[in-house]
Formats: structure tokens, C-alpha cells, sequence
């Protein structure tokens, strides 16, 4: 729907949804003007690092194509938005508040709600109180604004991710318009996904190789996040790492670790390492559901004993072979 065909319909009732029912919040503590939500936001370059859904990145990058040049346009993203981009708002800055004069098909479903035609400042509860500050960041600065916030609306904790854009009417003009772009997060999965990318502790997962006696002699790795990265100095454009059995040769090869003791906890296998400034650190290595995981982690610096001996290394563990230390 277009903001001009908008203007067909009749002005909702702010206080009424679609079906007739009033628009209120699961929880009476998300009621009124003063209310906010839980919500989480980001600014600048670290946006395209926190969006998750696909269609949100793609409108980040097209609104950053056309910023190079301009402010951009409402007629730049508003052709594709339907359909390359999922769930939209579109709001008009009218004076202090904001007008929602366009909600995509798909985003009305997702939300059970139709508010074309409302102003922000009659929906009193804490998810609208909080994306009209946003509205009013975004226009001001006249950059993006990526959040994350549990909805007020639903009971069942749904999580939303939100992308809002400025654009103008004409290049030489204020932006007037926030976008919206809108994807639920899966608590599960999605969730899931963000804490493993933003783990303070480095994970590799890696796929067994076995060997004819049904042992494994390596592993394949399957992916590997950002902290275990930045500990591993890892740089894809410039050398990966493609099994375990690479790995341990790098840390000692190519980082100068020298393992100096092991324990077995539980069904994990733990070495511990420094480097040749001191520092130590520790791989942690289990097997979960056929997935081989290593937990690579920064340790605390003890004070120096004196003794600059390296401790004997033995493992008895079922990864010895795969450590190397078989």
C-alpha cells in the first residue's frame, strides 16, 4: 500500500485494532507515555555487523549506495520495499510527532495490528514510545538506526529486530520520512546465532574425520566465530585454517604457544598454553552430538614463580591423537 492510496481508508481509532479489540499492552507496566521498552540500539558502522535478517541488510546497503552521493530518497527504497525487503512502516514527521502512513501486508499479519492513519503519540505504550524516539534520533542525525526490542504487544516475549532509515522528498530537502525495516528474531535460533557471533569466548566447530578403525584422526572445521578469530589472529583473506590438525600446528608453529599442562573435565579435554610474551590461554575441546567444539580462551596472567621450565605434557584423553599429543 502507498501513502497516497492510504488516504482511501478510514482514520483508525488508535485505540483499536484491526478486529475491533483495543490496542493495549500484555502487561500494565507497558502502559503509558512515560513506559519504554526493552530495547537495544545501535549506531554507525557496527549496524551492518548486528543486523540479522537478509531483507535488512539489503536495504542497509542500498541506503548507504545512495548516501554516498545524497540524502536518500523515499522513492530510492520505497519501490522495492514490499518485495525485496519484508516487513515495513513508514512513518511522515508531522510537526513533533510521527504519522504511520504505510504498513506492508506482511507486517500487518505479523503483527496483528493496522495503524495507518495513527499517530505514534496516541499508541501510549512502551514499544511506541520507544521506536518514536528512535523516529526522532533517526531524522535528526540523518543516519540509521538498527534495534532490537521485545514487543509489548505479544505475551510470548517476541523478540523484533528493527532497521529505521531517514529519507527526504527531494535531495535538497530534510528527511521527513523513517522507514522501518521489521524481522522477528527466533528465540532459538536466531538468538542463539547472535550469541555465538558476539561469544567473549572464541568457538570452533569442526566435523570428525574418521579413520578405518573408526577413530578420529582429525576434523574438518566447520565454522569458527569472532572471538576465536581475534585470539587465533585469524585473517580469511589472508590464511584459513582448515582442520583441527592445522590448528594445533599454528598455535604452536605460527603463534609460538607451547602447551604447558592438560586435565580432562568431565568429556572435555582441556590445554592450557603461553606464548612467548607470557600470556596464557586454553583450548577446550568436546564432542557434542558428532560436532567436535573448542572453546579458545584469554586466562588471567599469574605472577612468574621464578621456574622458566616447561612442564611435561601427557594426555590419556580419547583426543590425544587429534591434539597431537598422542
Amino acid at each position: 500500500m502507498s501513502p497516497a492510496s492510504s488516504a482511501t481508508h478510514p482514520r483508525p481509532d488508535p485505540e483499536a485494532a484491526s478486529d475491533g479489540a483495543a490496542i493495549k499492552p500484555v502487561h500494565a507496566s507497558d502502559t503509558g507515555a512515560a513506559s519504554r521498552a526493552a530495547i537495544q540500539t545501535w549506531t554507525g558502522k557496527v549496524i551492518a555487523e548486528q543486523i540479522h535478517a537478509k531483507p535488512l541488510g539489503e536495504a542497509y546497503r542500498q541506503w548507504l549506495y545512495h548516501r554516498v552521493t545524497r540524502q536518500p530518497l523515499l522513492r530510492d527504497m520505497y519501490s522495492k520495499s514490499f518485495s525485496a525487503y519484508g516487513d515495513t512502516v513508514l512513518a511522515l514527521k508531522a510537526g513533533d510527532d510521527h504519522v504511520v502512513v504505510s504498513q506492508s501486508d506482511s507486517y500487518i499479519r505479523s503483527l496483528g495490528q493496522d495503524l495507518r492513519g495513527v499517530r505514534m503519540s496516541e499508541l501510549k505504550f512502551a514499544t511506541a514510545n520507544s521506536l518514536r524516539e528512535i523516529y526522532d534520533q533517526c531524522l535528526k542525525t540523518r543516519q540509521p538506526v538498527y534495534a532490537r526490542y521485545i514487543s509489548s504487544l505479544s505475551d510470548q516475549n517476541a523478540y523484533w529486530e528493527v532497521l529505521v532509515l531517514p529519507l527526504a522528498m527531494k535531495s535538497q530537502s530534510e528527511p521527513l520520512f523513517s522507514m522501518s525495516f521489521v524481522a522477528m528474531l527466533s528465540e532459538k535460533i536466531d538468538v542463539l546465532q547472535i550469541l555465538y557471533d558476539r561469544s567473549p569466548v572464541g568457538i570452533v566447530a569442526a566435523v570428525p574425520i574418521m579413520n578405518g578403525q573408526n577413530k578420529t584422526d582429525d576434523a574438518r572445521i566447520l565454522t569458527m566465530n569472532a572471538k576465536a578469530r581475534q585470539i587465533l589472529r585469524q585473517d580469511p583473506a589472508r590464511h584459513q585454517i582448515h582442520t583441527i590438525g592445522e590448528l594445533i600446528r599454528y598455535v604452536g608453529d605460527s603463534l609460538g604457544w607451547t602447551a604447558t599442562q592438560t586435565a580432562l573435565e568431565g568429556y572435555a579435554t582441556r590445554i592450557d598454553y603461553r606464548n612467548g610474551d607470557g600470556d596464557l590461554f586454553s583450548l577446550t575441546i568436546e564432542i557434542v552430538n558428532q560436532i567436535i567444539l573448542i572453546a579458545v580462551a584469554e586466562l588471567n596472567r599469574p605472577e612468574m614463580s621464578g621456574s622458566s621450565e616447561t612442564p611435561e605434557v601427557k594426555t590419556a584423553g580419547r583426543f590425544a591423537r587429534i591434539l597431537g599429543l598422542g
